[in-house]
């Protein structure tokens, strides 16, 4: 069985951190070694969407923490059986297949109740009166199967077991006379011709016939027409008589009430507190129809180990998944400056002064000799756009280039077509409230003791800010306060002009007129040539905030 993995960009995700995720995991599956599943730490913003949508792609799985789940765990096969199937064959199957309970389902498997050792157990030391098959609604096919029997006479409409368990063994003259057979009762007998005869005037519902013996030839009409079911079992009355109870279907023994079930994202650290509380040997885990997929008990529990994760366009804790520590990081490929990602031993780190980490997978499937899917090429394409700018960015480089031209080719686009296209669509602010844009592409950075939000706002018109820039402020001002953050600087970036104006609120605002050598106009600070966060405005906000 291959190992999972799970691959992931950072949190607020732009495109690239959206992209580089499912097209390592599409490379490492091709590769087949692991199985990789690509996460994403956040919802798809406009371009992100466009992006996929355009070439047929689906988005990563959503998670929002590495603490481990039940569906981590590698729990044991479902053993699910119908709760018409008698308390004997439960008992055989569990013992057949060392099981500790049985799942009960309905005819599409979703859980109706459970058959635990304990249940099956005390039904056997169960003192029942002489009419509980009747009242447990035992079928026919339970008593045939549980009494290795034959059916002597079949009925198609026949009645229901409702009286007792009564063995034939007087004389039918003092039995009369007793008033000891009613209707409907299940009467064990043998082969005197007279008993079988006196039950069936006694309208009884069910005959069983010990020791291999048959019903006379002459009563076989009488016993149809009065809708009576007669078997013929090759064991002796007293086994007969013990073991006609264990044909009660297990859906009248089991547990029905408050069941304790578990499902795949349920976090192991719940899964233990409820083992602890209640204390059963195992437990159905279930999907999100109530379909049984499982059982896990305490030894899953104890085998468990940490998830293995790959980190993709980040290597920030403060950027990373919650719970990180929880997880096994194996393998980090980025194009970020190194920052505080502490790993327990020595893995694979890939990181290069590129424009985009989606030039730097691309890279490795030319490596690999692997062929990407004509869509991942595409998503590949997009991401490297994306994060360069169409190559106005100062992080572009001319690996960035050679790369996007030689996946472009694989993807069957034109570039510059392509990039307006989903430029257009991704800054596009119809619709936009300041929330989404304080909210959307943000990162959190560390710079000294201090910690300093940055956001960026795409935008080809970049007009349509004015209206709301006052109440960007104001909510800017509101998440710092909230956070206990020294500063929040929001760029609004014009692609084409190749300039951003940033909103700064907090500390600092003097130190960054002075970084980015413009003036404060109308709460916003120019700064020409600025489009890139992490290489032009990072650097200089550092500068500022530690040398002075």
């Amino acid at each position: 069985m291959k190992e999972t993995v799970y691959i992931t960009g950072h949190k607020h995700p732009d495109t690239d951190a959206i992209v580089a995720p499912l097209a390592y995991a599409h490379l490492k599956n091709k590769l087949g070694h692991v199985n990789a599943i690509a996460l994403r730490l956040g919802h798809l913003n406009q371009e992100t969407k466009f992006v996929l949508d355009y070439f047929g792609v689906n988005p990563p799985l959503l998670k929002d923490s590495m603490k481990p789940q039940v569906g981590d765990l590698d729990y044991d096969s479902a053993y699910n059986v119908s709760c018409d199937i008698s308390i004997q064959k439960a008992w055989e199957i569990i013992q057949q297949n060392h099981l500790n309970s049985l799942s009960v389902t309905d005819q599409e498997d979703r859980l109706i109740g459970i058959a635990s050792l304990s249940n099956l157990t005390k039904s056997y030391m169960e003192i029942w009166d002489d009419k509980i098959l009747g009242r447990a609604k035992t079928p026919i096919e339970n008593i045939v199967d549980v009494l290795s029997a034959n059916i002597e006479v079949e009925v198609e409409d026949p009645k229901a077991f409702t009286g007792k368990m009564t063995v034939f063994a007087m004389d039918k003259d003092n039995l009369s006379s007793r008033d000891l057979i009613k209707k409907d009762d299940i009467v064990i007998l043998a082969d005197r011709a007279d008993a079988q005869e006196f039950s069936i005037e006694q309208d009884v519902s069910l005959m069983i016939l010990s020791n291999g013996t048959s019903l006379n030839k002459n009563l076989y009409e009488k016993a149809r027409e009065k809708k009576i079911t007669v078997i013929s079992t090759e064991y002796d009355t007293f086994m007969v008589a013990r073991l006609l109870p264990q044909a009660i279907p297990i859906g009248y023994v089991m547990t029905r009430e408050n069941l304790v079930f578990f499902r795949p994202e349920d976090n192991l650290e719940d899964v233990k507190q409820v083992m602890a509380d209640t204390r059963y040997r195992s437990y159905p885990v279930v999907d999100e129809r109530n379909t049984v997929i499982g059982t896990i008990s305490r030894y899953h529990l104890i085998k468990n180990k940490k998830k293995n994760l790959i980190l993709v366009d980040h290597n920030e804790k403060n950027q990373s998944i919650s719970d990180i520590d929880e997880a096994e990081i194996i393998e980090i490929v980025d194009h970020h400056r190194v920052a505080n990602v502490h790993t327990t031993g020595p893995i694979f780190f890939r990181n290069e002064p590129v424009g985009s980490t989606s030039t730097i997978i691309s890279e490795m499937f030319f490596e690999t000799g692997i062929r990407p899917s004509k869509e991942i090429a595409g998503i590949l394409c997009a991401a490297i756009i994306s994060d360069t700018l169409l190559f106005r960015s100062p992080t572009a480089t001319d690996v960035d280039k050679r790369v996007l031209k030689r996946m472009s080719k694989i993807a069957g686009i034109d570039i510059e077509d392509f990039a307006m296209k989903m430029f257009k669509a991704g800054t596009s602010l119809k619709g936009k409230k300041a929330e989404d844009l304080i909210n959307g592409d943000v990162k959190i950075f560390p710079i000294g003791d201090e910690k300093i939000r940055v956001g960026q706002v795409m935008t080809m018109n970049p007009e349509q800010l004015e209206p709301i820039k006052e109440e960007l402020v104001k909510l800017m001002q509101e998440k710092i306060d909230k956070r206990g953050e020294s500063m929040f600087m929001l760029m609004l970036t014009d692609i084409f002009k190749e300039t951003s104006e940033l909103l700064v609120v907090g500390e600092h605002k003097e130190k960054m007129v002075e970084a980015f050598g413009s003036d404060y106009v109308n709460g916003t600070i120019s700064a020409k040539g600025v489009l890139s966060r992490k290489k032009q405005v990072i650097p200089k906000i550092t500068e500022a905030i530690i040398n002075n």
